[in-house]
C-alpha cells in the first residue's frame, strides 16, 4: 500500500531515477536563476518534460513497501510552480516509520486498499492527533510535524501524497536520532541503559508495522519480503495504470510460501470482482434467480386471491320439494349464503330460515 511517509522518504532517497529531461542538474540551476516565469516555462523542452511517469520512477528497497517521488531533483518542471508529489505502496501491515518533512505540509489520500492508521504531533506540549483513514479519504500532516502511517490491511494499500514545496525533505526520527553523539543519545534515553547501538542496523523508512497486524494477517516478520513483483501486482491490480504485468510477476507476487506464516495461502488474496473471469456468469445466474423468485411470489399471490374469492361466493342449497310447505319457484330459488354458519336443526330449513312443517 502507498504511504505518504514512504512517498516523502522516497522523494529524498530515491528521486534520481524517474522520468525527467536529461542533464537535470544544469536545468534545475537554470530554472532557479531565471527572472521570469515565462523564461522558466520556455526552458523546459520538449513538452514531454512536463510529464512524470510514476510507473518508471525509482523505488526504495524496504521490507514494508516502496515509494516513488516527484520533486525538483527528478522533475524540474515543478520549479515552474510550487509543489511535489509521491505515490507509495505499503505492503500488508507495512508502515512508514515516524518522520518529518521540514519544509512542507503533506496531504495524503488513500486511493486503493486501506485503511491507514496515522498519528502526528506538532511540538512539545501538543496533543497527539490520530486517525484511521479509509479508502477515498485524505488527511493532513502540517509542516514539520512528526508523523507516521501504518497499513492496517492484509493486502497492499496505495496512497498519493502532495506537498506544497518542490523539495519537501524527509527526516526519519529514529534512524537519524541514533546517528547523533552516542553519549548524548545514551543520556537522552536515561534509565533504559542503551550503551551501544548501530544506527545502520535499523530498518529503512518503510518497515513492517505493529505485531498485532502481523499476527492477524499471519505474516512472519523474519521471512516476509515485499518484493518488487508484489508491488507491481498491487499497482496494476488496484489501478488503471498501463498494461498488466506478466503472469510470472503475478505468480511470484501471489506465492505466499516464503512471505506468509504457516496457515496463510495465496487463496486468501482478493481479486476484484470485475476482473474475475466468471463475473458475467455470476451476474446472469443472479438475474435468473431474481426472476424466478418474482414469478413464484406472483403465483402465490394470485392463488391466495383466488381462494379468498371462492370463500365468499354464494352457495345455492336445494332441498326435496316435500320438505317445504310451498314449492320453490324459479323466481324465488332457495339460497343460503353461508351454510357453514347455519344453525343446527333436525328439521329441514324453509326459505325464512326456520324449521319447515311437513305436509
Amino acid at each position: 500500500m502507498f504511504s505518504t511517509l514512504l512517498l516523502a522518504s522516497a522523494l529524498a532517497a530515491v528521486a534520481s531515477a524517474a522520468a525527467a529531461p536529461p542533464n537535470d542538474t544544469a536545468l534545475v540551476a537554470k530554472l532557479i536563476t531565471e527572472n521570469t516565469q515565462v523564461n522558466k516555462v520556455a526552458d523546459i523542452t520538449p513538452n514531454s518534460g512536463y510529464v512524470f511517469d510514476f510507473t518508471a520512477g525509482a523505488r526504495g528497497n524496504a521490507l514494508g513497501g516502496f515509494a516513488i517521488g516527484a520533486n525538483s531533483a527528478n522533475f524540474p518542471a515543478l520549479l515552474t510552480g510550487n509543489g511535489a508529489m509521491t505515490v507509495g505502496v505499503l505492503g500488508p501491515c507495512g508502515a512508514n516509520s515516524p518522520h518529518t518533512h521540514p519544509r512542507a505540509t503533506e496531504i495524503q489520500i488513500v486511493v486503493s486498499g486501506g485503511p491507514i492508521y496515522t498519528e502526528f504531533i506538532m511540538e512539545n506540549g501538543a496533543n497527539v492527533i490520530n486517525n484511521t483513514v479509509p479508502l477515498g479519504s485524505a488527511t493532513i500532516f502540517p509542516k514539520g510535524t512528526i508523523h507516521f502511517q501504518q497499513n492496517m490491511a492484509c493486502e497492499p494499500t496505495i496512497f498519493i501524497a502532495s506537498f506544497d514545496e518542490v523539495d519537501p525533505g524527509t527526516s526519519q526520527i529514529a534512524q537519524n536520532f541514533f546517528k547523533l553523539n552516542q553519549a548524548v543519545v545514551e543520556a537522552t534515553l536515561g534509565d533504559f541503559g542503551v550503551s551501544v547501538l548501530d544506527a545502520t542496523k535499523l530498518p529503512e523508512n518503510i518497515i513492517l508495522g505493529a505485531q498485532e497486524c502481523l499476527d492477524r494477517c499471519k505474516i512472519d516478520r523474519s521471512t516476509f519480503n515485499f518484493t518488487a513483483s508484489f508491488g507491481d501486482y498491487a499497482i496494476f491490480t488496484n489501478s488503471s495504470w498501463g498494461t498488466s504485468p506478466s503472469s510470472d510477476s503475478k505468480n511470484l507476487a501471489l506465492m505466499g510460501s516464503s512471505n506468509l506464516a504457516s496457515g496463510a495461502s495465496s487463496s486468501d488474496t482478493d481479486v476484484p470482482f470485475n476482473q474475475n473471469p466468471l463475473h458475467g456468469a455470476v451476474i446472469g445466474l443472479a438475474a435468473a434467480s431474481a426472476a424466478l423468485l418474482i414469478t413464484a411470489f406472483a403465483l402465490a399471490a394470485a392463488m391466495a386471491r383466488r381462494s379468498k374469492v371462492h370463500a365468499h361466493t354464494p352457495v345455492s342449497v336445494k332441498y326435496p320439494e316435500e320438505a317445504y310447505e310451498h314449492e320453490p319457484t324459479d323466481s324465488a330459488p332457495l339460497t343460503y349464503y353461508n351454510p357453514h354458519d347455519a344453525p343446527a336443526y333436525d328439521a329441514p330449513i324453509s326459505r325464512e330460515g326456520t324449521p319447515a312443517r311437513r305436509k
